[in-house]
């Protein structure tokens, strides 16, 4: 029965976070906004589905919009993780490296948390500051499995999480 919910409880993370990295037209707002960070697809891949839902779309709304589908995409690759470290198929090594993962994904989520706060404040620094934090700790996580020598399956989602994290940063310095 647990396995059953966790399972159940992984499909729906997952299917949020592929709903929130999804290509959705932007608007000419949000891709004017973009046009300033340096994954510029990406920020209006990730913006252009939330902009309806805020009054006015300017630095500080795509910011929040960035910080949301960070977060979405921190929880899906922290389910991906916890998945990966209960299959038999992966070795000790990955395995404890998907744990140490598995808590920096924790931690990441906690910066943004921070990051929401601050964009409340329009602290551009703490923002900043949040953001080099998360960009630690997928590092950290991708290092875990260099000193494993062991593949990583978390790339794809450090990556990505790097790049939102570069977009959410310049981004701070528009507000």
């Amino acid at each position: 029965m647990a396995r059953s919910t966790h399972a159940l409880l992984l499909l729906a993370v997952a299917a949020v976070a592929a709903a929130s990295c999804s290509t959705v037209a932007a608007g000419p707002e949000v891709a004017e906004v973009c046009k300033g960070t340096p994954y510029v697809e990406l920020c209006s891949a990730t913006a252009g589905k939330q902009a309806s839902r805020y009054p006015t779309v300017d630095a500080l709304s795509v910011l929040s919009m960035q910080v949301d589908a960070f977060s979405k995409r921190a929880a899906a690759a922290r389910m991906h993780a916890i998945k990966l470290s209960t299959d038999p198929a992966t070795s000790p090594g990955a395995v404890r490296a998907l744990k140490t993962c598995d808590t920096l994904y924790s931690d990441v989520e906690d910066n943004l948390g921070a990051a929401r706060r601050a964009i409340g404040f329009k602290d551009a620094v703490t923002i900043r500051a949040m953001m080099g934090m998360a960009q630690q700790d997928m590092k950290n996580c991708d290092e875990e499995f260099r000193k494993e020598a062991a593949e990583n399956p978390m790339t794809r989602f450090d990556q990505s999480l790097l790049n939102i994290s570069e977009n959410c940063r310049a981004l701070s310095n528009l507000i």
